[in-house]
């Protein structure tokens, strides 16, 4: 019935101490509770003296938690300093007010992801640091893989929790779609999820329709990705097997320059995508000509990257133009091909 203390007025533990009806707030000072889990915690911790916020969220590997980091982290902050605006850069050196819990079912995956991106936010630890602050208090701190590299995530983005600019970042929004691909058919048919390229001059580049010149993407709807880089990588190398064996009858490495761009689903392409089809392939919405295609199972680039999903236009059926010389175009018209 263990209630841990990982840092200063900071707990966590699993849920079995409420269940089982442990005074928390006599025994450690805790007045707040976080419960990252489904089920219901009993009433009597749900109020006055204390304040409770419920995060329902699964423990599995297609659950999206970072999509709780803002409110969550303004809850925390609100428990230990009085103010859900707290600012990064003075959190670490403010006394805490009171104690807080951050529990779930079994304190080993959920609670101690909570944790960790409050602390990589506002202690500015690292990953591996937050993780074995918790370890070495509670050893068997275990985020699930997918939560793992979510917290990847969230640290490569400088600890990002505002869910509203988290949106319009092309790395995260490629995870919420890896995350959704099993049910496509219901994300497929929101509004929200394609995004509007038309009024965005500021991207570095355009790709234009090889045959009609129209525009089709700007570079900042890219998802990036990094081509597989060690032999050890399995990633690196595309495998032939003989006909109805798995006696291998060639290994070729990975092109070293990648044969598609990876993008986010954009407006153009929602006429195509909204048919809910696993796979299906791309037109010009000018000149119909075959531009790119889609998998919501997952495709390799020519890297040997595989993408999930893959959105994608292929590099032979467009052409990367920077954002001057297009303006440079749009202002002179009638500049000959040769000037061009």
């Amino acid at each position: 019935m263990s209630v841990y203390r990982i840092l200063g007025g900071i707990y966590i533990s699993s849920v079995e101490p409420l269940y089982k009806g442990l005074d928390i707030r006599k025994e450690h000072g805790i007045e707040y509770i976080i419960s990252v889990q489904k089920q219901s915690i009993p009433d009597f911790y749900t109020k006055d003296p204390y304040r409770h916020l419920q995060i329902s969220v699964d423990d599995d590997e297609k659950s999206n938690i970072i999509g709780f980091f803002e409110q969550t982290n303004r809850f925390i902050c609100f428990a230990l300093y009085g103010n859900p605006d707290q600012t990064p850069n003075t959190a670490k050196v403010a006394k805490h007010k009171s104690n807080i819990l951050i529990h779930c079912n079994a304190g080993c995956s959920r609670s101690p992801t909570i944790l960790a991106a409050f602390l990589m936010k506002y202690y500015q630890m690292s990953l591996k640091v937050a993780l074995y602050a918790m370890k070495r208090v509670k050893s068997d701190v275990c985020p699930n893989d997918t939560f793992i590299y979510q917290l990847k995530l969230y640290e490569e983005l400088g600890c990002q929790d505002s869910t509203k600019i988290l949106e319009g970042i092309a790395t995260y929004k490629q995870m919420v779609l890896e995350l959704g691909c099993d049910n496509h058919a219901a994300l497929v048919k929101s509004d929200d999820l394609y995004r509007d390229d038309s009024t965005d001059f500021n991207a570095p580049s355009v790709l234009r329709c090889r045959r009609c010149r129209g525009v089709l993407a700007n570079s900042t709807s890219f998802i990036p990705h990094e081509p597989p880089s060690s032999d050890k990588d399995k990633q690196a190398f595309f495998v032939k097997n003989a006909y109805k064996s798995k006696r291998i009858r060639s290994t070729q490495r990975g092109a070293n320059e990648c044969t598609h761009y990876f993008v986010e689903p954009l407006q153009w392409m929602q006429p195509e995508l909204s048919q809910s089809e696993l796979e299906g392939k791309f037109l010009c919405p000018k000149c119909k000509a075959k531009v790119g295609g889609y998998s919501w199972r997952g495709s390799r680039c020519s890297c040997g990257k595989w993408m999930v999903p893959a959105i994608h236009l292929q590099k032979a059926k467009v052409d990367e133009i920077s954002q001057g010389k297009c303006e440079s175009l749009v202002r002179d018209p009638f500049a000959s091909l040769t000037d061009r």
